[in-house]
């Protein structure tokens, strides 16, 4: 099989980096190249301090569709451990880990240390439940459908589900979802709190912009190390580390020049300029 081209879009507009799925055929189904190239630019972010927050989306009618099945069931020309015949070879790499640049993309939504907004229509199931579920904030529209599918075609949970599914749903919630696989629609999906804004109709980019470009003007240090301590608490640190880093990042934040500019501005009774740095 070979290579499919752009299947990542990327431009940057007001210091957001847009990041689009682009196999709309496929409804954004992720491949292990597009996989590969995602969690590559994701990674490459990190590190472009032009980019201050990231809009990820898909072309055509989806969000994203969850796995590509041909991988998923070990048709595809790369194996998958468990499902393709014993005999093919398995790069050692992915012995060890099977889900390769799958998982990958997860840490990476993280660990880029930019916000990241999802906007969301159509279906978003599965690995591309996952990925919306690592971002920051949801924005969805009246056409979004979202299930932790993977049980319905007899697979488990993965991409980071089973980490991030409870804490955005609750417990309950979590284990109805994926002991069902039920699609939930969209006023549903903003029940659960699956989505964070249910807007109208084609109008999830827009909004999901609108916020981005908003995050991208304040003071980016201070904006990406709150977020970092957050994820800290999230993932488990104590309270005493939690104030340590606090100390820490507090520290480290106030020698920007974005904090000289926001402490003047406030004693000026203006309104800052920040610069990202």
């Amino acid at each position: 099989m070979s290579k499919e081209d752009n299947m990542i879009l990327f431009r940057v507009e007001d210091n957001v980096g847009i990041i689009t799925l682009n196999r709309p055929d496929k409804l954004n189904a992720v491949s292990w190249e597009l996989a590969e190239e995602l969690s590559q630019l994701l990674l490459s972010l990190r590190y472009n301090d032009d980019v201050r927050t990231i809009l990820l989306h898909g072309a055509g009618r989806a969000f994203c569709a969850g796995g590509d099945v041909d991988f998923i069931s070990g048709d595809s020309d790369r194996p998958m451990p468990g499902t393709s015949d014993a005999s093919r070879p398995i790069p050692r790499s992915q012995r060890k880990t099977p889900g390769g640049p799958f998982f990958e993309v997860v840490r990476q939504l993280i660990q880029v240390d930019k916000p990241v907004i999802a906007a969301i229509h159509g279906a978003a199931v599965g690995a591309g439940l996952a990925y919306s579920l690592a971002c920051d904030r949801r924005f969805g529209d009246t056409t979004t459908k979202m299930a932790a599918i993977f049980t319905k075609i007899g697979v488990a949970p993965d991409c980071g589900m089973s980490y991030f599914l409870p804490k955005v749903v609750g417990l309950s919630n979590a284990l109805m979802m994926v002991e069902t696989a039920q699609i939930f629609k969209a006023e549903q999906c903003a029940e659960l709190g699956l989505l964070d804004e249910l807007v109208e109709e084609g109008k999830a980019y827009e909004e999901a912009l609108a916020y981005a470009k908003s995050l991208a003007g304040r003071a980016s240090v201070a904006v990406d190390m709150a977020r970092r301590l957050i994820h800290m608490s999230a993932q488990g640190a104590t309270l005493e580390e939690i104030l340590d880093y606090e100390g820490i990042a507090g520290v480290v934040v106030a020698s920007s020049n974005d904090a000289r500019e926001g402490t003047t501005a406030f004693l000026e009774k203006r309104k800052p300029e920040y610069k990202g740095n």
